[in-house]
């Protein structure tokens, strides 16, 4: 039974535990000695692994005429360990918490692929509330529709996110999104084509950067402080050099 070997492993059990676990399971009420036999290890080997088991309250013990005898507990007792170790992580996730990604020695990067690759992005938008999402925009969001949620911007607004965006002249944020820009909590400046045509949209918000390329329908989120400030600054840059060139318009 390999495939239940592995499974129980998953569930802290070694090699030997997982032998001994099952041996017990297939010879009921039974001698240490009687169930190494069966597991296939020695019988020193045996007693301290089915203490364990014991502890573990996946086999019991009790003695018959003096002698002890060990008995499997009913296999859904597994069901009660998965309980066990999901209350035992829910404690320490404080502390894991605490220490993940502390020292912020390397940017965290995340790729998404597929259908719902540049929805991922939003999504995680969302789960950030960041307090304003900084967008360089493509028309590709309007064009690609099956890939994104049509609610999207609603549900930006309804969580009260704000967004300055950047789009091309003849794009939908410029021929209708720009006068929206009150009910969408949005700043949206135009400039020309020859200025700027993106094929893939950008977004930075909190201390993440977001790459959505609609095309090839991938995205990729990059995490990391001194990065997103970076772009943050370079995002003011281009929003001053945006609105000089619609004064001049």
């Amino acid at each position: 039974m390999p495939h239940i070997e592995q499974l129980l492993k998953k569930l802290g059990f070694s090699q030997n535990e997982a032998k001994v676990y099952l041996a017990a399971l297939e010879t009921g009420l039974s001698s240490a000695q009687d169930i190494a036999q069966k597991a296939g290890i020695k019988r020193t080997t045996g007693y301290s692994v089915l203490a364990y088991l014991v502890s573990r309250g996946v086999v019991g013990k009790t003695k018959i005429k003096g002698k002890t005898r060990f008995l499997a507990e009913p296999p859904e007792r597994l069901l009660t360990l998965i309980g066990e170790l999901e209350r035992g992580i829910k404690q320490i996730l404080p502390e894991l918490s605490a220490v993940y990604n502390q020292k912020e020695t390397k940017p965290k990067i995340t790729f998404f692929e597929g259908a719902t690759a540049v929805q991922k992005v939003y999504d995680d938008t969302l789960q950030e509330k960041p307090t304003e999402i900084l967008e360089w925009n493509t028309n590709a969001y309007f064009e690609g529709k099956s890939q994104v949620d049509s609610e999207y911007i609603q549900k930006r607004v309804d969580l009260n996110i704000h967004a300055r965006r950047i789009a091309s002249q003849g794009s939908q944020w410029d021929e209708k999104h720009r006068y929206l820009d009150q009910k969408e909590l949005a700043q949206t400046l135009i400039v020309p084509k020859e200025n700027f045509e993106p094929k893939i949209e950008v977004n930075i918000y909190n201390n993440k950067i977001a790459f959505l390329n609609y095309a090839e329908s991938l995205s990729v989120i990059i995490e990391s402080p001194a990065i997103a400030q970076a772009m943050k600054q370079a995002y003011e840059l281009s929003w001053r050099g945006a609105k000089s060139i619609a004064a001049m318009k």
